[in-house]
């Protein structure tokens, strides 16, 4: 299957992006199940958490048969989330066979060293490298996420996420004005717990590039349903 549109497109899009999380494989049947226009009306890009989905390559494929949708991959790691490996080449590997059908793949910031064979051979194949950064306890003070922000460019990324548990009022305005300022690399930033869903909202008015929702149930405390998040941002 060939990428359907461009990485470059996406992260130049003048509008914020609806990603629909696909974590299993019984998400991953029912988007296989929807016609091309429900597809199209549930999200911008899907993202295959294929740490998670634990579904062999070649059933991935037949399941996207006739996918138009932009794809994101990733394979996250445990310290973040992720239900697959600590090994860089465990999770290269999961990610290798599918990049053909990839416009994203997502590493962690953590990662950006270990797996610089795969995010060259991305880049190689037009293929854009988000480098995430995950506390599902805290939001991290301003020099930690700047210095998440800073460190992805020199290391060679295309853009930046950072997905944060936010406790407080003071978190959310913490992200707001990191997210509204000018930034080398395009930036998705995201909250996660009682304040998630409104700032999943208010970032992506100020820049956020990619917003996740869920398309079966919800993989992250404060997701939008992924439909009803992009019905949203196009009211922003």
């Amino acid at each position: 299957m060939p990428q359907l549109l461009s990485s470059s497109n996406l992260l130049l899009s003048s509008r914020p992006l609806a990603v629909g999380v696909i974590p299993d494989p019984a998400t991953l049947q029912f988007w296989s199940s929807l016609s091309p226009a429900q597809r199209e009306a549930s999200c911008d890009v899907i993202e295959l958490r294929l740490d998670t989905l634990k579904t062999p390559a070649a059933d991935i494929r037949a399941a996207l048969s006739g996918n138009t949708v932009p794809i994101l991959l990733t394979a996250r790691h445990p310290a973040e989330g992720g239900q697959g490996t600590e090994d860089a080449a465990g999770r290269i590997a999961m990610i290798e066979p599918l990049l053909d059908l990839a416009v994203l793949i997502d590493i962690e910031l953590r990662s950006a060293m270990d797996m610089r064979p795969l995010v060259q051979k991305a880049q190689g194949r037009g293929v854009r490298v988000i480098g995430s950064f995950h506390d599902f306890q805290t939001t991290p003070g301003e020099e930690v996420l700047r210095g998440a922000i800073n460190f992805a460019q020199p290391a060679g990324l295309d853009a930046v996420k950072l997905a944060t548990f936010l406790n407080t009022s003071a978190d959310l305005t913490r992200l707001i004005t990191l997210t509204s300022e000018v930034h080398r690399l395009r930036l998705s930033t995201m909250g996660m717990g009682p304040l998630g869903r409104v700032s999943r909202l208010v970032l992506a008015k100020c820049g956020s590039l990619l917003n996740y929702g869920y398309l079966g149930q919800a993989n992250a405390p404060g997701q939008w349903p992924a439909a009803r998040l992009k019905e949203l941002l196009a009211e922003l």
